[in-house]
């Protein structure tokens, strides 16, 4: 689960920071929101003159599903009821399984208790593989690249593949994709490299984000109600998340064509968790309905915009559609929030969590 954003991004800093094997890095938190005016002009034409691209249709859009924090974050039950994992996990393969939708799963190895985390997070690990998902790394812990040395984060990484990567290679699966806990990936051009160089000496792919979102406050909200029971709170937040992610797919459509000229495959990020394992199928049919083909991440990643260059370094975790108006001397938009009725449960249930 991410850390709760600051309304308005910082400064931005551009640093021209060589890319890695060609392929954008990537992040887990999400993009800062800005209550900056709307993008201003860009300095140079936009990336469409480079990419020679046609603008996207709705019967050709394409999206890469992603799920960060696997095997799951705010399970009901606890991180050490290993009944409550199995649950969890069951429901989100089976309907991923059933949808047919390609995923990665980056795991980040240390939600699991230190009891149960040998004996079942293998167990877990293979029904996703069973149902079809590639693994990636998040880190074992979810530590932030803002708040530790480069060492540190780098053990981090080391530490959250020793599960996961043997178990992907037992079951004859690639292991090669990874991404920054909130989507930080550097304050400073330095550390940013540094992080970069040691991916790439380590074989990884960064998984970028083009479609970044709230979820998790939906997430985090609709589990805790779970948890006690609340059922007509389960169903306002269920009730209010796919249209607010609908309003975010159509937010970031616009944007990639005015920054890119074009909408590439875009790459959706969400979380293993309660809201998904139980909605999961409701957000595929949104994404139908847009006119969304599901492809694998490679085969997004493949698209010309993820060779484009990311210069953005700073504290904020954002979408790669912001970081390339960056390139291109844009200003990122304002992202769709989630409601303000939600914002302030979230905020209370917190505060009362913190009070117990």
């Amino acid at each position: 689960m991410r850390f709760p954003r600051t309304a308005q991004f910082e400064p931005l800093q551009v640093a021209r920071v060589a890319t890695i094997a060609g392929t954008t890095l990537l992040a887990c938190a999400g993009a800062s929101r800005s209550n900056s005016p709307d993008v201003s002009q860009p300095t140079e034409p936009n990336a469409q003159t480079r990419l020679g691209a046609p603008a996207a249709q709705p019967e050709g859009r394409r999206v890469a599903v992603t799920f960060d924090d696997l095997p799951g974050t705010a399970v009901v039950g606890g991180d050490c009821d290993a009944d409550a994992w199995r649950r969890l996990t069951g429901r989100l393969a089976d309907t991923i399984r059933a949808h047919g939708v390609p995923v990665v799963g980056l795991v980040t190895e240390g939600r699991v208790c230190d009891s149960l985390r040998a004996t079942l997070l293998p167990e877990l690990l293979d029904a996703w593989l069973d149902a079809g998902a590639e693994l990636g790394n998040h880190t074992f812990s979810h530590g932030d690249l803002n708040r530790v040395v480069v060492e540190r984060f780098t053990d981090d990484i080391v530490a959250g593949e020793r599960i996961s990567r043997a178990r992907a290679e037992t079951r004859g699966s690639r292991y090669r994709y990874f991404r920054y806990p909130y989507l930080h990936t550097g304050e400073t051009a330095e550390t940013k490299r540094a992080v970069e160089h040691f991916l790439h000496e380590r074989g990884y792919v960064n998984a970028p984000v083009t479609i970044d979102n709230q979820e998790w406050i939906f997430a985090a909200a609709y589990a805790h109600a779970k948890a006690r029971g609340d059922e007509a709170t389960m169903k306002r937040v269920a009730e209010a998340y796919v249209p607010f992610m609908q309003e975010v797919f159509g937010f970031f459509e616009t944007w990639s064509v005015e920054v890119l000229g074009y909408e590439p495959p875009q790459v959706l990020l969400l979380h293993a968790n309660e809201l998904n394992a139980d909605h999961f199928g409701s957000l595929v049919e949104m994404m139908e309905r847009r006119g969304y083909a599901f492809v694998t991440l490679e085969q997004a990643l493949a698209d010309e915009a993820y060779h484009l260059p990311d210069e953005y370094v700073g504290r904020r975790g954002l979408s790669w559609i912001h970081r390339w108006a960056v390139s291109l001397g844009m200003t990122p938009r304002e992202e769709p929030r989630e409601p303000t009725w939600l914002r302030e449960l979230f905020d209370r249930q917190r505060a009362g969590d913190a009070g117990d």
